[in-house]
């Protein structure tokens, strides 16, 4: 995991509006699902970073992102859209929702614009971060403090202080070597600084380790599932009942079923095909089961 510095324009409980200094991009962090007004407020203050700044890129990780409704779609298409492509945005990275319906509204979405920003849309963060990394940047070492207040009324989450607020969230390691057009605005001690990052040593009581280890073990034994059934046995199960099945048939009609006109060998045929079968079947049954 690598620690990445996010300077904050606006953070809501809906989502972050930010600067992403490793990425040189404008970021956008979706906490939840956003109400049509939130989502919108949220995107336009995207743009508004943008025009501030100057910049080209944007990285936007709406994992945690809730469906969108039909309109906002549309209003994505056609107004959001344009006007992110005439702040000057040429990349984009979309890292999907893990949410099914989510990642529909985004597939949705993303099937019908027709601009000129170059879009990349993944599952993988280390992918979508280091492509975006990678494209020509216009805009280094912003300093969201040093930029207007947002003009957009955009509720701020209470108790924070999001326009000189910096945070440090961890996410995947990533690659982010610049290409011969991108130049790196951080000296490498700075990198080092901003990058690294160690767990602090806790001392474990051993009573309270012997506690918490009896809680687990209770615990993982109170969570375990039943046994489920093992389609070999089950299939020679099914195999035995098909044999007494057809024992019972014939006691009861009095007569041995004919499939070949020899003997022994339409003895070894029947038992064979109902044993076969049931096995067959209880097999079947059991991994339906399982």
């Amino acid at each position: 995991m690598t620690l990445v510095q996010e300077n904050v324009y606006r953070r809501t409980d809906a989502g972050t509006v930010g600067w992403d200094d490793e990425l040189d991009a404008v970021l956008l962090r979706w906490h939840g699902f956003a109400t049509s007004e939130s989502f919108r407020a949220h995107m336009e203050l995207c743009i508004e970073l943008l025009e501030a700044t100057g910049a080209n890129k944007m990285y936007a990780d709406a994992r945690d992102q809730g469906a969108i409704s039909e309109e906002d779609k549309l209003w994505s298409i056609t107004e959001w859209a344009t006007q992110a492509d005439e702040a000057g945005l040429d990349s984009l990275v979309i890292v999907y929702p893990e949410s099914v319906i989510a990642k529909m509204s985004v597939d949705s979405v993303m099937e019908q614009v027709d601009d000129d920003i170059e879009r990349l849309i993944t599952d993988d963060i280390t992918e979508g971060r280091n492509w975006i990394a990678k494209r020509p940047t216009t805009a280094t070492d912003v300093v969201v403090s040093e930029l207007e207040e947002p003009s957009l009324a955009v509720e701020p989450t209470p108790g924070t202080d999001e326009k000189t607020d910096t945070t440090e969230r961890e996410d995947d390691d990533v690659s982010t070597e610049p290409d011969s057009n991108h130049e790196s605005p951080a000296e490498s001690d700075a990198d080092e600084a901003t990058t690294s990052y160690s767990e602090p040593e806790t001392e474990t009581d051993p009573a309270t380790a012997d506690d918490s280890s009896t809680a687990s073990t209770t615990t993982t034994a109170e969570a375990s599932p039943g046994t489920s059934p093992d389609p070999p046995t089950v299939a020679g199960i099914g195999g035995i009942v098909g044999l007494l099945g057809v024992s019972v048939m014939m006691f009861v009609s009095g007569q041995v079923p004919a499939l070949v006109p020899n003997a022994l060998a339409n003895a070894a045929l029947l038992l064979g095909s109902v044993v076969l079968g049931g096995m067959a079947l209880g097999w079947l049954a059991a991994k339906i089961v399982v």
